[in-house]
């Protein structure tokens, strides 16, 4: 079975359409479409979600991209180390691999780690464009 792997590109409103094209020469995406998710606290900022193919992964990333993961059912996008950290978080401090998070929580958001712990951002489906 062939692994995929699930990327986000963040970008500005006024650059995606380039971004995209970008994308689209830089990896072979597994699923031939890219989803655009605004912030919806501030509609110029953009995140750009993608399967790429595990085995095909290059050394060299396109800019502003890292490894996400997902949870479907919430539609909540996610690095490990953000989860971890919400983890410590709802667990007074404690990290335990078996804690579960609420996920409802963060319906439909972005949580990424930042300098000074984790940041939230709402987010909303703009589009599903074709590759």
């Amino acid at each position: 079975m062939i692994q995929k792997q699930l990327l986000c590109t963040f970008t500005e409103s006024s650059r995606y359409l380039k971004v995209i094209s970008d994308i689209k020469e830089t990896y072979e995406l597994a699923d031939k479409r890219l989803f655009v998710f605004q912030n919806e606290k501030n509609i110029k900022e953009i995140f750009l979600t993608f399967n790429i193919f595990k085995d095909k992964l290059i050394k060299t990333k396109y800019a502003n991209t890292i490894s996400v993961h997902r949870k479907k059912h919430t539609n909540t996008i996610y690095t490990l180390n953000a989860m971890n950290r919400l983890i410590e978080d709802e667990n007074d401090g404690v990290f335990d691999r078996n804690y579960q998070l609420n996920w409802e929580l963060y319906k439909n958001s972005i949580i990424l780690i930042t300098d000074i712990g984790v940041k939230i951002v709402p987010i909303k489906l703009s589009s599903i464009v074709s590759a």
